[in-house]
Parts: C-alpha cells; structure tokens; sequence
C-alpha cells in the first residue's frame, strides 16, 4: 500500500513511513495540485473535508481522529493491515526512500562515539544521506506497533 497524507497529518504520515509504507506528505496547507501529481494508485488520507469531496473519486480514506495514534489504528482497520503487512524501518523518514545497510566502518566519525561503539548495524539513505541504528527509538514505535495491533485485533 501506498499513501499520501495532507498537512494535517504530518504524525500520521512520518508515523506509516516509520511502519514501511511508502508514504509522501503535503506540507503546505490549501495546495490542490499535490494531490493532483500523485500516481492515481497511492490512497489519500485525509481530515479534510473539502479534499475528501473533491477527490471522492480516488481512492480516499478519511481520518475522523486528531490523536496520531487513533490514526493509525483507523488506517490499520479500516485497510485491514496486519503485522505481516509492515516493514518497520525500512524507509527514510525524511526522504520517504528505502533505507539500505551500511558497513560500520564507513560510518567511524560520522555518527556519535557511543552510537558507534555500542551498535553493531546501521542504515543509510542514499538520497539524503541519513543514518539510521536501532536505538530507544526503534524499541518504542517496535513496541508501539505491536499496541496498536492488539488494539486493532481487540
């Protein structure tokens, strides 16, 4: 699956990246024309009512909660995604690109001591040059997804 997100769902958006989904974001708010260059394919998420009816023809999921949390449980039940649906930390959070491995000893000054010294696997995007390990970060949205599916099942 793939979504794009309007400006007010930038939490949803960064959080479906952080979950694997190719996701791009509005930024601007009020800009018709986003929607309008994205492949027909990508399913738009919205609170927005205006964008809701003009794009009624396209596939559109409307977004009745504010809380970023609720969001995504929404979009998980009402697409019926499922653990085996998510590819946690795959792509950049800020490119939206896949991330890919990267050997520990080209990243030697490039990151903080301790980051290198305690962590063994690390990530880059290629687009914006991003590093990414597993840190208390990656332990809590792991453990967030895993809430959010018991919620979801529950």
């Amino acid at each position: 699956m793939r979504f794009a997100t309007d400006a007010t769902l930038g939490k949803l958006g960064r959080h479906l990246r952080a979950a694997g989904f190719d996701t791009v974001c509005q930024h601007e708010r009020g800009t018709h024309i986003f929607f309008n260059a994205l492949e027909t394919d990508r399913i738009i998420l919205t609170r927005t009512v205006k964008v809701q009816v003009r794009y009624k023809h396209r596939p559109l999921l409307f977004i009745r909660d504010n809380d970023p949390i609720e969001q995504m449980i929404q979009v998980f039940k009402d697409l019926n995604i499922g653990p085996a649906d998510i590819n946690p930390f795959s792509r950049c959070l800020i490119c939206n690109l896949e991330i890919t491995p990267i050997e520990k000893q080209y990243l030697q000054g490039k990151v903080p001591v301790f980051i290198w010294q305690h962590h063994q696997k690390f990530y880059i995007c290629n687009s914006c040059k991003r590093i990414y390990w597993s840190g208390s970060h990656h332990r809590r949205l792991t453990q967030r997804f895993e809430t959010l599916f018991k919620i979801k099942d529950g």
